[in-house]
């Protein structure tokens, strides 16, 4: 594994610097080449979208046409009073913008990704009938005029309730306006009123935000587009101008309030608001318009903007600020470290300058590799670093290379002491000044150095105006952590080290294993996020697998979420399998730490949710073969029966092959297990595995099913005579809810008394698993609780049945479809059923609720990745299609559709795999053939259950039935002298 390739800044930098981008978030309305008509294509084929200074969101909703070139920009104009009062413009052509110049921000300021570049004009596209809903800011200095616009701020914001200040007019209205226009002459009469009656909505909505009008961007946006009649939906496109990474959840609130149908184009110069939008078409832009750069290079200087007036005399032009545009490329992030710099030292340009151009000159500078910024961005950073004041500066900005895009004063402070302090403890002279730049000021010190040099942006509270962290460009982060090198690794290592101060750990065992227990450290907010990402890049192979210990996984579901859990999954993936395939590292270790590595990727396998649960499995049962192959009983017995443990988990949950052989397997790993867990040597293991042989006796297929339940029910009891409430809480639950679940599938005794124990078990578990202590197993429980009082046979039945609808809403609140989405869909399928059945409500409402359940399930539950719960969800259909014939208009489709249903359930259900399931098939099938005077089919059904007979749990109650139809059958089919002629 390459060291130190692992982090938020690795990976390919050179696709990672681009001035911005611009993304089309809903390309499946119109090709991409259609949608993207308004960034106008230069002479030059480049994007001719230009950036916004102030960050705010401009949303503008227009019908697209061809490409138009870009041309002259007009002049600012004055605002007419009144002008920015909410109010409806006549249909008319839009005028082109003016070009706005944001204030100078104050030095250090901005935030998040957008690293040094400003947006400072813009042109729309002409259209025809074309609307907008624009945001813009007032240009700087005075006489400064602003155009109609929804709100205004601070510099280097979008939109904030805590800072804009909306611009109040002579008419009153906080600075709002709305302007539409149609046609160019004879324009369609009926377009030109939907579109007064479109913008006196989003009027109305602007004036009834008053002063706060930025408050109501979203829903006046929103609002406007959705007045759009549905028929021209998607001949409409809505463009945001440069989001910033702060305001990403803006973004992605106002995409949920456009209609599907729309396109949505938006500019950002944040990777990370690009992720944040699945599905998405990227164009890259990689050079600013040379009027926006000497703006973006003014601004970053410190530079006065006054409207009207050039940045830069004449002079500055010709001394340096056309070599600057020149070897900077007019990249936007350039341009700011190099603005930085002159900024920092008063104006003084020639060393920066000189800087770049000698840095151009070298003879190795064009020969980077492709992981490498662009050269006019190497060459500012690597000016920028030449020229910071001193080696203990450089150390530090090399050290921010192990670090995320945004960083608290705190981390930053354990960074820097974890990556200096252990060259201070070498021996290292300048350990006095890293031990002065640990204290808070000197922290704060370092931090102005890196910002003048365009090297960092400050996080400064809002409330408070005290800094609270920095923010580092993506590919300022990956530069600093090529500066690392080999000792990347060893500085994440230190991270990790830095954090675990005060926790105790074992030291290293004769096999190099310790277990380190993360999970003891507080989260400050960073280390439960970022810990697997320091591990993996310091390839901590025990860190790595104590990550998938069990205690891990509680605490970081319990105080993170399930995806984040899922997070580090996918990163222990990832490394551990780098580790196993390294020939090198696999030969340096011992068989048993290798053991303990393919066992922690078969946790990862059995746990994950990304891919093919069933390719997940079968991952999952080789890695737990593979590692008990590496370590005999006699060589560590208790580690060899906690794999065998393992394995008979895996091949519990497995999907493929026969399930009947699969528990078979189970009941023996976990009876192997046992032979070295005792109840004396280890109480609490034997205990567990009491629980996992439990499971896999109430899912056994072969044997006695009744007897099978009986003995699942005597493993939780014994597992409840170790496991009591006071020595170990959420292990004495666990055991509780599985028990609550044996007593459902009991069929000795009376099925309500089992019923009602169920209930019992699964209400004393929940004393336990609260939604705070333990969301999933809280859930699990709660989805189990519903179950029961589903079948519940005491009490009112429309009472239970709403019970039930509650317990399965409550468990979906957790067991959502990204973090968990088998339990979302096996959810979603049995509050189908409940509401299906639902005695409340109006019931043609309550079966197209259940339907759309069901729909969800099977959109998870496919026939590929889970065949067996596929023909549940299947067979739930059919009856709901069955139950809900009435009518000579509706019987036969619904007829038949159940028919077809039951017919796909039964080709996965066979007597062999899964006979209960089957039965129940075949007799809905049956009764459905009866219905249909389908005689032959009736008899092959019916000769099918007699020849399962037993087998089949529900035989002696259903054996009269069956009997029945097949002599009812056999009658018709006596008189008709064959099959009917609907067969």
């Amino acid at each position: 594994m390459k060291r130190g390739g692992a982090g938020t800044h690795g990976g390919n930098a050179a696709a990672r610097d681009p001035a911005g981008w611009l993304v089309v978030a809903r390309p499946r309305v119109r090709p991409a080449a259609d949608v993207a008509v308004t960034a106008p294509v230069t002479a030059k084929g480049r994007v001719a979208r230009r950036w916004r200074g102030d960050g705010r969101p401009a949303v503008r909703c227009g019908r697209r046409r061809r490409p138009t070139a870009v041309g002259r920009r007009r002049a600012p104009q004055p605002l007419r009073p009144g002008a920015a009062s909410a109010a409806v413009s006549p249909p008319s052509p839009p005028p082109s913008p003016p070009r706005w110049r944001p204030p100078a921000p104050p030095h250090g300021g901005g935030g998040g990704e957008e690293h040094g570049t400003r947006r400072v004009g813009r042109r729309a596209v002409g259209r025809r009938r074309s609307r907008r809903v624009e945001s813009d800011r007032a240009a700087a200095g005075a006489g400064g005029a602003a155009p109609p616009r929804l709100a205004t701020g601070a510099a280097g914001d979008a939109p904030d309730s805590r800072r804009a200040r909306p611009r109040r007019t002579a008419g009153g209205c906080g600075g709002g306006a709305v302007s539409g226009g149609g046609g160019r002459g004879g324009g369609d009469p009926a377009a030109a009123a939907a579109s007064a009656v479109a913008m006196e909505r989003a009027a109305a909505a602007a004036a009834t935000a008053g002063g706060n009008a930025h408050k109501d961007f979203v829903a006046v946006a929103a609002g406007y587009v959705r007045s759009v009649p549905v028929a021209d939906a998607a001949e409409w496109l809505v463009v945001i101008d440069d989001v910033l990474y702060k305001k990403r959840a803006l973004l992605l609130q106002l995409l949920a309030l456009i209609p599907p149908t729309t396109p949505v184009l938006f500019s950002t110069r944040s990777e990370a608001v690009v992720a944040s939008v699945s599905g998405a078409t990227l164009v890259s832009i990689d050079a600013l318009p040379a009027g926006d750069a000497r703006l973006v290079l003014a601004t970053a200087a410190g530079k006065a903007l006054k409207a009207g007036v050039p940045p830069f005399s004449a002079a500055e032009e010709s001394g340096w600020v056309r070599r600057v545009l020149a070897k900077t490329e007019r990249h936007a992030l350039s341009l700011a470290i190099v603005g930085s710099m002159i900024a920092d030292r008063g104006g003084a340009w020639r060393r920066v300058v000189e800087g770049l151009e000698r840095w151009w000159m070298h003879p190795h500078f064009g020969c980077s590799d492709s992981e490498s910024p662009r050269p006019s961005v190497r060459a500012a950073l690597d000016v920028s670093l030449e020229l910071l004041p001193d080696g203990m500066c450089r150390e530090a900005f090399a050290a921010l290379g192990i670090l995320p895009i945004h960083v608290h004063l705190s981390v930053l402070s354990r960074v820097w002491r974890s990556r200096l302090g252990g060259a201070a403890m070498e021996g290292d002279p300048t350990a006095r000044q890293v031990s002065g730049m640990m204290r808070s000021t000197g922290v704060e010190e370092s931090v102005a150095a890196l910002v003048r040099a365009g090297l960092l942006r400050r996080d400064v509270d809002e409330i408070s105006g005290e800094l609270v962290g920095v923010f580092v460009h993506p590919v300022i982060g990956q530069y600093a952590l090529s500066l690392l090198g080999d000792a990347a690794g060893a500085t994440h290592q230190r991270m990790v080290d830095e954090y675990m101060v005060g926790v105790t750990v074992d030291g290293l065992d004769a096999h190099k294993w310790r277990r380190l227990p993360f999970w003891k450290v507080p989260d400050d907010g960073y280390w439960y996020d970022h810990v697997v990402r320091h591990l993996a890049a310091a390839e901590d192979v025990c860190g790595l697998v104590s990550v998938m210990d069990p205690a891990w996984q509680a605490v970081r579901v319990r105080v993170s979420s399930p995806l984040a859990f899922q997070a580090d999954v996918e990163m222990v993936l990832a490394a551990l399998t780098a580790v196993v395939d390294d020939a090198v590292s696999m030969a340096s270790r011992s068989p048993v730490l290798l053991g303990r590595v393919q066992a922690a990727l078969a946790s990862t396998y059995s746990t994950r949710i990304v891919g093919c649960r069933r390719d997940n499995m079968e991952a999952s049962i080789a890695l737990w073969e593979e590692a008990l192959a590496l370590v005999m009983r006699s060589d560590v017995p208790p580690l060899w029966a906690e794999w065998q443990a393992g394995l008979g988990r895996a091949y519990c949950d497995r999907i493929g092959g026969a399930r009947p052989a699969n528990m078979e397997a189970a009941v023996a790993c976990y009876n192997r297990s046992l032979e070295v867990r005792t109840r004396t040597a280890a109480p609490l293991e034997w205990a567990e595995t009491q629980r996992f042989l439990g499971v896999a006796y109430r899912n056994r297929v072969d044997g006695d099913k009744a007897a099978n339940i009986e003995a699942a029910i005597a493993c939780y009891n014994r597992s409840l005579e170790v496991r009591t409430q006071a020595a170990a809480p959420l292990d004495w639950a666990s055991s509780q809810n599985s028990l609550g679940v044996a007593y459902y599938f009991r069929l000795d005794g009376d099925k309500a008394a089992n019923i009602e124990a169920a209930i019992v078990c699964y209400r004393t578990a929940l004393e336990v698993r609260t939604p705070a202590a333990a969301p999933l197993l809280w859930a699990r429980t709660r989805y189990n609780l519903g179950l029961a009082y589903y079948d519940r046979l005491v009490g009112d039945k429309a009472s239970t049945i709403e019970a039930a609808i509650a317990c399965y809403e409550d468990a979906l609140t957790v067991r959502t479809r990204d973090a968990a989405p088998l339990l979302w869909a096996v959810t979603q399928h049995h509050l189908g059923k409940a509401l299906r059945d639902r005695l409340f409500g109006e019931p043609a409402a309550n079966t197209a609720a259940a339907f759309a359940c069901f729909d969800r399930a099977l959109a998870v539950r496919t026939r590929a990745a889970v065949p067996l719960d596929w023909a549940e969800t299947q067979y739930q259909v059919g009856i709901t299609r069955y139950g809900r014939r009435g009518g000579d208009a509706t019987w036969a489709a619904d007829e038949e559709a159940a028919v077809a249903c039951y017919r796909r359930a039964l080709e996965v259900y066979t007597p062999e795999a899964a006979p209960q399931e089957w039965a129940l098939a075949t007799f809905s099938l049956l009764q459905a053939h009866v219905d249909g005077e389908l005689w032959s089919s009736v008899v092959q059904c019916g000769r099918a259950l007699e020849r399962l007979g037993l087998r089949w749990a529900e035989w002696p109650a259903r054996q009269a039935a069956v009997a029945g139809a097949v002599a009812r059958a056999e009658g018709a089919l006596a008189r008709q002298g064959g099959p009917s002629v609907r067969e």
